[in-house]
């Protein structure tokens, strides 16, 4: 909740930035006007807003502080999307959370791929075979991690620390990186 009353302030303080007290004021007297003047007035004071913000950014060429993206650090893209969310439909926050549940499974990827990458350096007489390949020597052929060799296959075993949908999504990835 605490979130939220963050992110209702950023818009507040960015509201804030591009109006003067004028333009506050007509808002707060919108609701009193006689209701065949209110879309009128609505128009007027968008109009104020445009007419102060460009005057504004003329008058004030720099970045805006906290805006800036070139010398911030790359963006925390799941937080991007909860705030997103907090003025999105509901149709849009599904396809948000569609994205945020795809930037989970990659960082899983990734972080099992590392992880691979630090065990085989760490043990390189592992088997790192790739869970796509057919386990034709798998002597219990109940895809075990354990080869007919008797070598374990550390793929197998991150493999199976993903749920049904991590899987899908790694393969996906798996298969578009190794086309030409």
């Amino acid at each position: 909740m605490a979130n939220n009353h963050e992110e209702a302030a950023n818009v507040m303080a960015f509201d804030a930035l591009y109006t003067t007290n004028q333009i506050q004021k007509l808002k707060v007297l919108l609701p009193h006007i006689e209701p065949s003047m209110q879309k009128n007035m609505a128009v007027y004071i968008k109009y104020m807003e445009l007419q102060y913000t460009m005057h504004y950014v003329r008058k004030h060429p720099f970045q805006i502080s906290g805006c800036s993206i070139s010398d911030s650090p790359k963006p925390d893209l799941q937080s991007l999307c909860l705030q997103l969310s907090l003025y999105s439909s509901p149709e849009e926050i599904r396809q948000l959370e569609q994205f945020r549940n795809m930037l989970q499974t990659m960082e899983t990827v990734q972080e099992m791929s590392q992880t691979l990458t630090a065990l085989q350096e760490i043990f390189p007489d592992m088997s790192a075979s790739s869970p796509f390949e057919d386990n034709a020597s798998d002597d219990s052929g109940s895809g075990s991690g354990i080869s007919g060799s008797g070598s374990f296959s550390m793929m197998d075993m991150l493999m199976n620390m993903l749920s049904p949908e991590q899987k899908e999504m790694f393969e996906t990835f798996q298969h578009q990186n190794l086309e030409p």
